[in-house]
């Protein structure tokens, strides 16, 4: 029988590395200035050198969380469940950390 343990681990190892599939095309450069696929702020949109400088910093701090994300994950195996589902909403809110980072790098370009 699976537990809250075994299903929030899968779920944040999951999330990593789909976070960082997601990731790796904008840190190589490889998406072109849109309105879908990167991150989209004003001052990204500036130019194409903010575009990329932007989103390859967005990516890399993106990806190195995720790797924390994962880390949590595996550790979510060895807690009691009754702080599993406490720790996972943690991993979840914590996407906002890149997101911070990243939109203060911007500030400073």
């Amino acid at each position: 029988m699976e537990t809250v343990n075994a299903k929030t681990a899968v779920t944040l190892v999951c999330l990593g590395f789909i976070l960082i599939g997601v990731s790796i095309p904008l840190f190589l450069g490889k998406i072109k200035m849109n309105y879908f696929y990167g991150f989209r702020i004003g001052k990204a949109f500036e130019s194409e050198e903010n575009w990329y400088a932007i989103n390859r910093y967005g990516a890399k701090a993106l990806m190195c969380w995720s790797v924390v994300i994962m880390a949590v994950g595996i550790v979510s195996l060895y807690l009691d469940p009754q702080h599993v589902l406490t720790v996972a909403k943690i991993a979840f809110l914590s996407l906002l950390v890149p997101v911070v980072q990243t939109l203060w790098y911007a500030r400073r370009l």
